[in-house]
């Protein structure tokens, strides 16, 4: 089910931002796996450099605990990483799966937009 949702998902972003994508990756405890990558990427990172990647996106507290009553803010939805060159946004899909997605920081501009528009394809198939 994480792989169906994480192609559409990519199918989305593909329609939306075209070259803006960068990567969609399903990560679970067990490691990673690529659902896109675009292919100038793909060139320059090698498999070792994308699980170091992965690894350190990993979240270390998990995004709803239900024992826990909500924080001030509300229950986190997503987790945004801002670099040089991309954004990188992290939906949990399950207890151990997560969709992680790269884009280019110029498809960033009504990030709020773009990420509910992705938590949407995500929380769809919960």
């Amino acid at each position: 089910m994480v792989r169906d949702t994480a192609h559409r998902l990519a199918e989305y972003l593909s329609r939306r931002i075209g070259d803006g994508l960068r990567t969609v990756v399903i990560a679970d405890d067990d490691g990673y796996e690529l659902e896109y990558i675009r292919d100038d990427l793909s060139e320059r990172y090698t498999k070792r450099m994308l699980a170091d990647v992965v690894s350190d996106l990993r979240v270390e507290t998990p995004f709803s605990t239900p024992s826990i009553d909500s924080p001030p803010a509300g229950e986190r939805r997503a987790v945004v990483y801002y670099y040089e060159n991309a954004f990188i946004l992290q939906f949990s899909f399950s207890e151990t799966e997560q969709i992680i997605i790269s884009i280019g920081t110029d498809a960033g501009t009504d990030l709020l937009q773009f990420i509910e528009d992705c938590r949407r394809i995500v929380d769809r198939n919960n």
